[in-house]
């Protein structure tokens, strides 16, 4: 410690140099993981199986219906975002509905090509397939990020009135927490 300390003092002509470039760093660090950039998440939130017949005397068909989303939650909008399935779908529809295109891959699997996907959209793929193959989502690819699997919930929307009151709640929750702890570490407030 006494050293560094001496080596402080020898450069006392520099001091306003080091700080200039240490905080030039700093801010540039900042900057960099501040960034807007592509945040792809993916994920699905509900399968349905289905089996009935359409005549008496026909066969039992089986219908799988499931949807999968695709969220960019980043601040850069997500360029040929590609999502990738273990097969072919029967049907399927993107929504909202875009541009996209469909593709058969040798190894059987089935990729849905989107162009773009803004920040903070999210795109929904519904699939409907019949005889129950089970179709899975495998993977979202993009060039300009990694993508995550996330698990999807269905929730129920509030009202802003309930909004607010949850808001409220939520935040004099923090403000009792932050009381409790100063009064525990701190003594009389």
């Amino acid at each position: 410690m006494e050293l560094a300390s001496k080596l402080w003092d020898k450069l006392d002509p520099a001091h306003d140099f080091i700080i200039s470039i240490a905080l030039a760093l700093v801010t540039a660090f900042l900057l960099w993981l501040l960034r807007a950039r592509v945040k792809l998440i993916w994920g699905s939130t509900s399968s349905n199986y289905h089996q009935f017949k359409l005549r008496e005397d026909g066969e039992k068909i089986s219908i799988w219906t499931e949807k999968f989303f695709v969220q960019n939650t980043g601040k850069k909008a997500a360029s040929n975002v590609e999502i990738v399935f273990s097969e072919h779908l029967t049907s399927f529809n993107l929504w909202p509905p875009r541009d996209h295109t469909p593709k058969l891959l040798e190894n059987g699997h089935f990729v849905i090509h989107v162009p773009s996907i803004a920040p903070g959209e999210l795109v929904i793929v519904d699939m409907i397939d019949i005889d129950a193959r089970g179709p899975r989502l495998l993977s979202v690819n993009c060039p300009d990020a990694l993508s995550k699997t996330v698990r999807f919930m269905a929730t129920r929307q509030f009202s802003w009135p309930i909004n607010l009151l949850i808001g409220y709640l939520m935040i004099a929750g923090l403000v009792g927490t932050i009381y409790l702890v100063l009064q525990l570490t701190i003594g009389r407030i």
